[in-house]
């Protein structure tokens, strides 16, 4: 009897890969900027930008604004939130920073030093252009690496092995050569 189908195997192996995750200890300077879900349990001085979700563990500390679908914080954020869809923050947490979302829950024991502002999400987008991580758009970052990509695959040419190396160079001096009939000649040298 067959309970699950390779198709699902497959489907949870590519979601669980989709995660872009910072880890216990890790410590960022830097905006983080992707497609994915974010989760960070380590240490950001910096902005984060996604489309999906991102999760806040216990332990991390993000300094900086987050611009993303939804969120779930559970550790410290310093920092303006722009949240389209739903925040929730959990009793560990420590917010401090405007927070512009369409839901929120907060839990029981948070520590809240904020300006919460609920909107619908096209207004939610229109006032996230005001942090700093949104003065370049997301599709030109994204067109710019595509080109890096395919510029460095196109740049990187296989070796031969075997073939001699034709290039020469030329080897001069004042003092005559006194392994060859021709003194005072440059003579091609490979080296």
């Amino acid at each position: 009897m067959k309970f699950g189908s390779n198709k699902q195997q497959e489907d949870a192996a590519s979601n669980a890969s989709k995660v872009t995750v910072l880890s216990l200890g890790f410590e960022l300077t830097g905006d983080i900027i992707s497609k994915s879900d974010i989760r960070a349990d380590g240490i950001l001085v910096g902005s984060i930008r996604t489309d999906k979700k991102v999760v806040v563990g216990e332990q991390a500390s993000i300094t900086g604004d987050i611009i993303a679908e939804e969120i779930s914080i559970s550790g410290e954020v310093v920092g303006d939130l722009y949240i389209s869809g739903e925040t929730t923050i959990y009793a560990s947490a420590k917010v401090s920073g405007n927070i512009t979302t369409n839901q929120i829950y907060v839990h029981k024991g948070a520590v809240l030093n904020s300006l919460i502002k609920t909107l619908d999400a096209e207004s939610i987008k229109s006032a996230s252009k005001s942090s700093k991580i949104n003065s370049v758009s997301r599709d030109e970052i994204y067109s710019m690496l595509d080109e890096r990509k395919t510029k460095a695959a196109s740049e990187e040419k296989p070796e031969k092995i075997g073939q001699p190396n034709r290039e020469a160079s030329t080897y001069s001096s004042n003092e005559p050569d006194k392994d060859s009939d021709d003194m005072g000649k440059n003579f091609p040298r490979t080296w």
